[in-house]
């Protein structure tokens, strides 16, 4: 008769504390993960293959509760050495600033302003010469011309509504370069390669 010998027993504290907490932990990350993954990729495949792709860019966010008081990418459009960056300045006691750089001309960045919470979800509309088309578009209807030609030559941030940056810019792109939403990999010297928190939605309404 054979007779089956005992292996080592798991002690009951420690399988317990693996089942409860590290695998639920374990699978909530994978989750979250691949979820933003989907968010930002999807989005930003849309706003790429849009024709075309007129009109300001609309973020949702969730920000991650931190304060680290360096400019992250809300989001990139172009390429190295040609390219505008949008980004937010997570400051101390819920407040930030948001601005843009566009690669070889400079940035510009917005004064402190309050945030609802450290960690709020907060609505962010970005308007940049590149979003609209030439003057004289069909895209414009019945919009007079020099409102055509200010937003031909203004960049502008708005953060739940309130205008937070404005300013007028001479900065040609092409209209359809590659656009990245929540991440920096193209570099330069001031935004880092990514946001903390988490992009919920993003559009392009024309």
């Amino acid at each position: 008769m054979r007779v089956a010998l005992p292996g080592p027993r798991v002690p009951r504290l420690v399988r317990s504390t693996v089942i409860n907490i590290i695998v639920p932990v374990l699978l909530a990350w994978v989750c979250v993960s691949a979820t933003r993954h989907f968010l930002v990729s999807d989005s930003s495949a849309d706003l790429r293959e849009k024709e075309p792709a007129y009109g300001p860019v609309k973020l949702r966010i969730k920000l991650p509760g931190t304060a680290g008081g360096i400019p992250e990418p809300l989001f990139v459009f172009g390429e190295p050495g040609k390219a505008a960056l949008v980004y937010i300045r997570l400051l101390k006691h819920a407040r930030a600033k948001v601005g843009v750089e566009f690669w070889g001309l400079g940035a510009y960045e917005s004064e402190t302003f309050d945030l609802p919470a450290a960690d709020a979800t907060i609505d962010v509309s970005c308007y940049l010469p590149v979003f609209f088309p030439e003057v004289g578009d069909s895209y414009w209807g019945s919009l007079s011309e020099p409102f055509q030609r200010l937003r031909r030559s203004t960049y502008l941030i708005a953060v739940n509504g309130v205008e937070r940056l404005k300013g007028p810019v001479r900065y040609d792109q092409a209209a359809h370069a590659p656009f990245y939403i929540g991440s920096n990999p193209i570099g330069g010297s001031l935004v880092s390669d990514r946001f903390t928190g988490a992009v919920l939605s993003v559009a392009q309404p024309n």
